[in-house]
């Protein structure tokens, strides 16, 4: 089980770095949105040309916000930060109260396993969708804007190569993953998400299963190892720092002499 604790915290790591670089471009975004808005109001010629462009702004913002939130589920699994209702784990003796836990995690990560199969499926039908304002007639019949050589596209007025999402489309056409459309392709991080949630119940669900068969001794080295964790957590959500003595509020000069 160490190897899968080591990979949940790497898996982790990637996910807290993803959320920052999302929500700093959520900002950049929104702030460079905003500003030329503002432009426009004074008929800057160049701002109301830069916000026909930006079109996608919104459309980006919400999408974001979306991934946001899935990947916030997914830290709240490994942090054990879920909504649950643990009045009976706090009364319960400590073998009944990991019986419950192998219990919960096992059916609960079979049950996020089985949304997460029916939403790729979901998902897949939508990146499969091609709408007309991506298709072309080319010699060979409909193809995507993507796949236009750069003289079917001259033939075409006002149609445009999306480059940055027709490199994207690449990356996941090489590892089997159709993506007709930008809206489609962020869809992705939905069963992806769901996929790391339930392999953590499961994962979890197990380690509590194992430390029930192997004795008291292994429930209650595990339920130090939980505590501690958690204690981790909060001081860094505190701001403090691992090993670093209490704060003494004489030492700010508000204290008593």
């Amino acid at each position: 089980m160490e190897f899968f604790r080591r990979l949940d915290r790497a898996w982790a790591r990637w996910e807290g770095w993803l959320t920052v670089a999302v929500l700093l471009s959520m900002v950049f975004v929104a702030g460079f949105a905003a500003g030329v808005r503002n432009l426009t109001r004074f008929d800057v010629q160049w701002a109301n040309e830069l916000l026909t462009d930006m079109e996608w702004a919104d459309s980006y913002l919400r999408k974001a916000t979306m991934w946001l939130a899935f990947l916030g589920a997914s830290l709240a699994a490994h942090y054990r930060k879920n909504i649950n209702i643990d009045v009976l784990l706090r009364l319960a003796p400590l073998k009944s109260k990991y019986i419950m836990h192998a219990i919960a995690g096992v059916v609960g990560g079979a049950i996020t396993l089985a949304l997460a199969y029916s939403l790729a499926a979901a998902v897949t039908l939508n990146l499969k969708e091609r709408p007309i304002e991506y298709e072309l007639l080319g010699n060979d019949g409909a193809l995507h804007v993507c796949d236009a050589s750069p003289e079917q596209l001259q033939q075409l007025e006002g149609v445009e190569r999306p480059s940055i999402f027709c490199g994207i489309r690449s990356v996941l056409n090489a590892v089997g993953i159709p993506a007709e459309t930008p809206g489609a392709a962020f869809q992705i991080v939905v069963p992806i998400m769901f996929i790391a949630i339930g392999f953590r119940y499961i994962c979890y669900g197990i380690g509590a299963a194992i430390a029930v068969n192997q004795g008291e001794a292994a429930m209650e080295r595990a339920e130090a190892e939980e505590q501690a964790r958690l204690a981790e957590v909060h001081a860094a959500v505190s701001g403090e720092r691992k090993g670093s003595p209490p704060t003494d509020p004489s030492a700010s000069g508000g204290g008593v002499p």
